[in-house]
């Protein structure tokens, strides 16, 4: 109950930017078309999906006349979809885009460059958090804006659990970690689920936490700006070396990769798993969804510090991966006008404000919301990362192609079909291709 009277009280007091409305003309009529990951049954669970859904409803009552046809589907369904419309010359005119397809987009000539936009309208472009726009910028150029900030690496443990075995806390060195895995497999319990279906949480929820302990992120932007660091490097062999020693010490769920993220929250809800690692889309989930019982016992924590590893250890990978953007097809006039006026209000404080009071990490600088109403695992979140220094999140700034194949690469290491050396070398091989 007191979520929905936040809600309300935030819907009436928000404010939106103080920008010109644009209407279309008497005789014109506009049809804008939306394809997103983001689904209107979250509404009332996740605080960017309410305020997505909400901004998008007021927007349409201001604009009676614009007929706007949204398509809507799961994020894996998504990624095949927007590429596959791509490369048939039949982009939507408002698109989700991750981080790292930014490169392929642009030179394909599916994305539109809204920095004139964002220059034109300072208050919108400055409202965000630094480095917000980074991973959807190519050769200085803007081509979308960031919808959330996310930590993708975070340790969601269930603390009952986690005494029971002798650990009032999580662990803080790797030792500590496989001892706490040795006793949750002698007692039939999962340490971690893992949902890898979809074969993206191997890389972003783990690996590129996992990565960065090891390599560093000076070494990811070596990758990224293509000046010398190679994913054969010993460092990086090493990350892949310690996650496959992980899963044959018994870490995880034997399904991995036959359940999903889905699946994954329901097994430790159900407390078939002490812990599992996620990014902060699932700290509304919790509070909504979780038996009593597991919502009070969980606590949030990341990874123990890795032996050999870079100076840096206290990391979670994070930062913006998605945007959402304008498609080349969309040409100067009225509609591209309502487009970008539509872009402006999806992306503005309205959706900042409702994200945040959801528990949501919203990539805005000073979002609005009563501290003391948002769920107790959102403070918690903003407690631990006073400390904690957020480093790339691999799919969000790398390749598409190198994606792919590291995800793909990922399933089979988990389950012993390939090495680090031979994923590693495929991995390089792909970069060196996209170079």
């Amino acid at each position: 109950m007191k979520k929905r009277v936040l809600l309300s009280t935030l819907l009436a007091a928000s404010v939106c930017f103080s920008s010109m409305t644009v209407y279309a003309d008497d005789n014109e009529k506009v049809e804008i078309s939306i394809l997103t990951d983001v689904s209107r049954s979250v509404v009332g669970e996740s605080g960017y999906g309410t305020g997505f859904y909400t901004a998008l409803d007021e927007w349409q009552e201001k604009h009676p006349d614009v007929t706007i046809n949204i398509e809507e589907m799961d994020q894996t369904s998504y990624q095949t979809k927007i590429n596959a419309l791509g490369s048939s010359d039949d982009m939507p005119d408002v698109f989700m885009l991750k981080g790292s397809w930014t490169k392929n987009f642009v030179n394909n000539g599916w994305v539109q460059d809204i920095t004139d936009d964002l220059d034109a309208d300072p208050e919108w472009r400055d409202a965000y958090i630094e480095g917000a726009y980074d991973n959807a910028t190519q050769d200085g150029r803007i081509y979308g804006v960031p919808r959330e900030s996310l930590s993708t690496g975070l340790i969601f443990y269930n603390s009952d659990m986690w005494s029971e075995i002798g650990y009032d806390e999580f662990p803080k060195t790797w030792d500590e970690l496989l001892d706490a895995v040795d006793k949750f497999k002698e007692e039939g319990v999962t340490a971690f689920v893992m949902g890898n279906k979809p074969n993206w949480p191997a890389e972003s929820c783990w690996l590129s936490t996992l990565g960065d302990r090891f390599t560093g992120t000076d070494w990811t932007r070596s990758i990224l700006n293509g000046d010398g660091a190679q994913f054969t490097d010993e460092q990086f062999v090493k990350a892949l070396t310690c996650f496959q020693e992980l899963a044959d010490r018994g870490a995880f769920n034997v399904d991995i990769n036959s359940i999903d993220d889905q699946e994954q929250q329901t097994v430790y809800f159900n407390k078939k798993a002490a812990a599992n690692a996620n990014g902060t889309w699932f700290i509304p989930t919790v509070n909504t969804a979780a038996p009593d019982d597991v919502k009070a016992a969980t606590k949030l924590a990341v990874l123990p510090a890795v032996d050999g590893g870079s100076d840096n250890q206290n990391t979670v990978s994070g930062g913006c991966v998605w945007f959402t953007s304008l498609s080349n097809k969309v040409e100067e006039g009225t509609k591209r006008d309502l487009c970008v006026d539509l872009l402006k209000t999806l992306t503005g404080k309205r959706v900042a404000d409702i994200t945040a009071s959801y528990g949501g990490v919203t990539p805005w600088a000073d979002p609005e919301y009563d501290k003391d109403n948002v769920p107790e695992l959102y403070t918690e979140y903003l407690e631990l990362m006073k400390d904690v220094v957020n480093v790339p999140v691999y799919d969000a700034c790398m390749d598409s192609g190198v994606i792919e194949t590291m995800n793909q690469g990922l399933q089979s290491l988990l389950i012993d079909e390939i090495t680090p050396d031979e994923l590693a070398s495929d991995i390089q091989m792909e970069q060196e291709m996209a170079e």
